[in-house]
């Protein structure tokens, strides 16, 4: 399983370009709400990644670790 993200014209609510001299877009300006906004969408897409990372680990039983765990705190 892959995650993409589909680039749209428009995704990021820029409030105002910054140009330099020749017109060319160098930054851009956006509100507070949009960047807090980013921020959770960026977290939410590494917390993705590091799913998928993980997928094809090998998993144990919960059964099997418990008793596992419960063992070790017994000794």
């Amino acid at each position: 399983m892959h995650t993409a993200v589909k680039q749209k014209k428009g995704l990021i609510k820029v409030k105002q370009f910054v140009t330099d001299s020749e017109g060319q877009k160098v930054a851009a300006i956006i509100e507070m709400e949009e960047l807090k906004r980013l921020e959770e969408l960026i977290e939410d897409l590494a917390d993705i990644k590091a799913i998928e990372d993980r997928e094809n680990e090998s998993g144990e039983d919960y059964e099997a670790y418990s008793k596992k765990r419960k063992s070790k705190l017994s000794v």
